[in-house]
């Protein structure tokens, strides 16, 4: 990625993405959590090519508004927009209704990690 790059993916609310998932019973709406988590991953996809072995991406950050909520079955775009390729990227993003409204903002941080220095951080 050597300049800016804007990844678009649309998808469809499913009960997986629902509030109801996360305890907001009676609300069958894509949930704060569906978004952040599918934010995380196309992020990562984004970076993911840039790697090299050993190399892995986490998350560091975010901030978002959910301004709107959409029914399960709706569809949904993803729009990411990565700047030039680097050890660590900030990522705006939007997520829009069929309308093309905006339903949720934000930026998500992300940083390449080697696995094998990161891992043996953990050890007991």
């Amino acid at each position: 990625m050597g300049s800016a790059e804007v990844l678009r993916e649309t998808r469809q609310v499913t009960d997986a993405d629902s509030a109801e998932r996360w305890g907001n019973v009676g609300l069958p709406v894509l949930s704060t959590p569906a978004i952040l988590g599918t934010v995380e991953v196309l992020c990562d996809a984004l970076m993911k090519k840039h790697l090299d072995a050993g190399q892995m991406t986490v998350g560091v950050s975010a901030t978002m508004q959910h301004r709107a909520p959409v029914k399960v079955g709706r569809t949904i775009e993803y729009e990411i927009s990565a700047p030039a390729f680097a050890r660590r990227m900030e990522f705006s993003f939007r997520v829009l209704d069929e309308a093309g409204e905006a339903v949720s903002v934000g930026t998500h941080e992300r940083a390449v990690i080697d696995v094998q220095k990161f891992t043996s951080r953990l050890a007991d």
